[in-house]
């Protein structure tokens, strides 16, 4: 397997890819890594990711690491945070890969690399030796190149969800299908639309429901302060068990990051020491740190109530699931490169994945086809909490009746 750098792996430096934490050597495994050994993985490398788990428009881009590529087209992004350990199980470097998922660094990955990517229900896995950045929402979570081979990985990381007995498939499932996202790209919504054709086929019963009327805006409105509010906080704990070489808080981490970039980093895309950070993600953490008294607006109960609502939503039409694209368009360019093939008409097409992050509620996205530039998309099947082994099963029938999923080009 691959581990995402910002959990902690014995030996290995914690960096989260942020070069000013190159000296960040954990002296513990994160529980998570501990499972997984036990159970007899092994822990090839550590994964590339978007700085510090925030990607602000540079998906896949660390100071530590530089650039991840997304292999099936090179000039499209490779998703955040979760780049590396995306890309690399889609290359064929790893069987599967450990990520984390606060806002869709799981799913997005998993999405743009024709994987298949689990966010669990909130609280499921530990978090513990993981840095976070919201741990409202953090999460670790599997991501594979099958839903037998995801499954295989929760079951050893939560062995005592039941993850491991025989799973109930589509046939006789009520499915809401969610429109309310559609309407970003004509290819992503022509690939839904052949999916819930698929899933009936396939023995579900369909029906179209409509979400509350903020599920578009969860993350401006709701997400996005709860996770300033939290940021600055939980960094310093996680950090002050770090070695003394190691920035001991999130002020001190700021303070080393501005010494770098006064030593003259380079413009991002060099190598080794020689690139910056993201501005964007610097200019959050430090915003972050001077408004670290201040809470949150709406507070985690808006989050949690949305959360009730969906709920409510799916028991009163009877659906043990919802359906809808995991990204309202396909992977779009590189921070550093224009692509003319690339259409999207909605300004955050990541929208979709913040429903269960809002709600604390388990999602897994598989394969749902390709665009004509050879892009993959996928789709999301969004449960009740501890619903993973139902999202499962219902995913393993519509991998078996699809087959989407293939191996990036060697050209």
């Amino acid at each position: 397997m691959v581990v995402k750098d910002n959990i902690d792996t014995v030996g290995l430096p914690t960096t989260a890819g942020c070069a000013a934490l190159r000296d960040a050597m954990p002296a513990a495994d994160a529980p998570v890594v501990t499972r997984l050994r036990a159970a007899g993985a092994i822990v090839l490398a550590k994964a590339n990711m978007s700085e510090l788990a925030a990607s602000n428009g540079r998906f896949g881009y660390s100071s530590a690491s530089g650039l991840t590529l997304n292999p099936y087209r090179l000039s499209r992004n490779a998703s955040g945070s979760s780049s590396g350990t995306g890309a690399a199980v889609a290359a064929g470097f790893a069987v599967f890969g450990l990520g984390t998922d606060s806002f869709g660094s799981v799913r997005g990955p998993a999405c743009v690399h024709a994987l298949v990517g689990l966010r669990p229900t909130h609280g499921l896995l530990e978090a513990d030796g993981v840095l976070p950045l919201a741990q409202s929402f953090d999460t670790v979570g599997p991501l594979a190149r099958t839903v037998d081979d995801a499954a295989l990985v929760l079951a050893a990381l939560a062995p005592g969800a039941g993850i491991d007995s025989p799973m109930e498939g589509v046939a006789g499932r009520r499915l809401g299908i969610v429109m309310d996202f559609n309407g970003g790209n004509d290819e992503i919504d022509a690939l839904f639309s052949r999916a819930c054709m698929d899933l009936a086929d396939a023995g579900a019963q369909t029906v179209p429901v409509a979400l509350p009327a903020d599920a578009r805006h969860l993350y401006e409105r709701v997400l996005g302060d709860i996770a300033r509010s939290e940021w600055a906080v939980q960094l310093d704990r996680y950090l002050a068990a770090m070695p003394s070489s190691c920035p001991r808080d999130a002020a001190a981490l700021l303070a080393r990051i501005d010494a770098q970039i006064g030593d003259g980093l380079g413009d991002g895309l060099g190598d080794g020491a020689g690139r910056s950070p993201n501005p964007l993600t610097i200019a959050a953490l430090r915003h972050a740190v001077e408004t670290r008294d201040e809470p949150a607006r709406p507070g985690l109960s808006a989050a949690r109530a949305f959360g009730a609502a969906l709920a409510g939503l799916m028991q009163a039409n009877g659906c043990a699931a919802l359906i809808f694209p995991t990204l309202a368009c396909p992977a779009s360019p590189r921070f550093d490169l224009d692509d003319p093939s690339y259409r999207c008409r909605v300004s955050n097409p990541l929208a979709p994945m913040h429903m269960a992050s809002a709600a604390g509620f388990p999602e897994i996205s598989v394969p749902m086809g390709w665009t004509e530039s050879g892009v993959p998309a996928g789709l999301s099947l969004l449960g009740r909490p501890g619903d993973e082994r139902l999202l499962l099963g219902i995913a393993r029938d519509y991998e078996a009746a699809t087959g989407h999923r293939r191996a990036p080009g060697l050209g």
